[in-house]
């Protein structure tokens, strides 16, 4: 009962309220807002990146000087061009050929791929004295063009030489009327379409009024094609000549000519007859042949 009482007299301790932040977190807060406030203030600034600056890309254009081949027969002085439809190169190597061939008969040749050019300009060709377009064209898959032939024969399929909407695709058109073909076709007789792109620009051009000199070529890859362009070509550029009224000098005109002459009056003593190869040979010459070069033809008679 005592006890009692005097655990009820006795009072508590009041606990006081302490504040929300002790003397450690206001140092600590202090010292990262002066850092802060430095680095803000202090620090160095880094200059603007600079912006790259690209250089414009200039497209090389390709003028209408560049893209005529009338222009550059004349600027050169051509005029036969040999176009060419090649798949595997074939036409092309006969295309240089036949452009090579040229100079043979005074005339002057190149090869041309008909991608590169206005064929719009083969109404033109006439512009130049004694001209004439060669095809040489291969027939790729069943009937179609080669790809660089491919603009070629739509241009020609779609009626844009230089034909009128109402002019019928088989009415001849004057601009052609002086204008030179011919055509060597490239195929293979197991394919179904024979030279079908050959036959096509053949009778194309003779229906815009262009004149063909000589008969359509037509090489077989089955049998032998390089001796149907062989045989073609002999009998081409004669009928060529002909029409032109050109003089053929024939072959040989880009052949070397030699002549012998035979001069007794020379003293030997000056001349070399020694090996070059061999030291000292010109103050002691001997034959070019000995036991350790024996000649090739001296074998082979002692072998007899």
């Amino acid at each position: 009962m005592a006890d009692s009482e005097v655990d009820a007299a006795t009072p508590e301790p009041v606990m006081e309220d302490e504040g929300l932040l002790s003397t450690l977190d206001i140092v600590l807060v202090s010292v990262i807002a002066a850092v802060l406030i430095y680095w803000i203030t202090f620090r160095k600034k880094t200059p603007a990146e600079e912006i790259p600056e690209f250089k414009k890309l200039t497209t090389q254009v390709t003028t209408t000087q560049e893209k005529s081949f009338i222009e550059k027969m004349k600027k050169t002085g051509r005029n036969i061009v040999v176009f060419y439809g090649s798949q595997t190169g074939t036409a092309e190597e006969f295309s240089n050929r036949l452009a090579k061939d040229a100079q043979r008969y005074g005339m002057k040749g190149m090869a041309a791929d008909p991608e590169e050019y206005d064929m719009s300009e083969l109404s033109r060709l006439a512009e130049i004295e004694n001209s004439i377009a060669i095809f040489c064209v291969a027939t790729y898959g069943e009937g179609d063009p080669t790809d660089n032939a491919q603009e070629f024969h739509d241009w020609l399929q779609e009626g844009d030489a230089e034909l009128g909407a109402s002019t019928s695709r088989c009415t001849p058109d004057p601009l052609f009327d002086l204008v030179r073909f011919q055509v060597f076709a490239l195929g293979n007789k197991t394919y179904e379409h024979f030279n079908a792109m050959g036959k096509y620009v053949d009778k194309r051009l003779e229906e815009l009024g262009a004149k063909r000199i000589f008969d359509l070529g037509m090489g077989d890859d089955d049998a032998n094609l390089e001796e149907d362009f062989v045989s073609w070509r002999e009998q081409f550029w004669p009928a060529m000549c002909e029409h032109f009224g050109v003089e053929a000098t024939g072959e040989e005109s880009s052949i070397r000519q030699y002549e012998l002459e035979v001069h007794g009056d020379i003293d030997m003593s000056t001349v070399y007859t020694g090996e070059i190869s061999r030291l000292k040979s010109f103050e002691t010459q001997r034959p070019p042949f000995d036991t350790k070069t024996p000649s090739w033809l001296r074998s082979r008679s002692t072998a007899n």
